[in-house]
């Protein structure tokens, strides 16, 4: 979706800060500010998590452009 893994990253921070802050509010009835906190807390431990998946690139192939190159060393 996104060519540079920075904005993939920190959109997937905002997204998760957004979500996890309304859960925290809603469902945990947390007060605002400490809903804000926790959201940004879990938020920071989804984007790691996803971050480190994108790194490693879950299992994923190899891109192609680096397949065709592969043999030309």
């Amino acid at each position: 979706m996104f060519k540079h893994r920075r904005v993939r990253t920190a959109v997937v921070f905002v997204v998760a800060w957004v979500v996890l802050t309304g859960a925290e509010r809603w469902a945990e009835s947390a007060e605002w500010p400490n809903a804000v906190l926790q959201g940004l807390l879990w938020a920071a431990v989804v984007t790691a998590a996803w971050w480190f998946a994108d790194w490693t690139r879950a299992g994923s192939p190899q891109p192609r452009h680096l397949e065709e190159h592969r043999g030309e060393r």
